[in-house]
């Protein structure tokens, strides 16, 4: 199986700090994975504000260039897509807690990608500069979970 560690994630992001990097990516992602950039898209992402889209397409191109690291990356379908998020969905909904963490702790057990989940995890915490809602943080761990489900399958066929 294939890990994507910490170190590598901050090596990607480190990596990505350089625009022209970052626009090289997600170029990459606009022509060759036009199924993925249609879930991140404003259509399907309408309840998201402008700073959380920004969030959730960073995500995106850190979590695809972090996984593109370790291997490369097939065309990701829709329908697979659909089908990650629809699940993931469904086991966010199932939890009687109320409390978000304890609800991202249920997708954190024996999860092979914890660290690019914790990643995501980490990004969606209240700090000083960005304010984050509460679908919001639901829209983008969903979302982002789902890509990493999708690219791990796709990695270690």
């Amino acid at each position: 199986m294939l890990f994507i560690s910490e170190d590598l994630i901050n090596a990607n992001i480190d990596l990505l700090e350089n625009e022209n990097e970052y626009i090289s990516v997600l170029k990459e992602l606009e022509e060759k994975q036009t199924d993925l950039m249609q879930m991140i898209s404003k259509e399907n992402q309408d309840l998201l504000t402008n700073d959380e889209l920004a969030l959730l397409e960073y995500l995106t191109v850190v979590i695809f260039k972090s996984t593109q690291s370790v291997s490369t990356i097939m065309k990701l379908n829709g329908k697979a897509l659909e089908e990650a998020e629809e699940k993931n969905w469904t086991t966010f909904n199932a939890s009687s807690s109320k409390n978000f963490i304890k609800i991202l702790d249920t997708f954190f057990e024996d999860y092979p990608q914890e660290d690019l989940l914790a990643l995501v995890e980490d990004s969606i915490q209240p700090d000083e500069g960005t304010v984050i809602t509460t679908v919001g943080k639901e829209i983008i761990f969903v979302v982002c979970k789902s890509i990493i489900d999708v690219l791990h399958q796709s990695i270690n066929l």
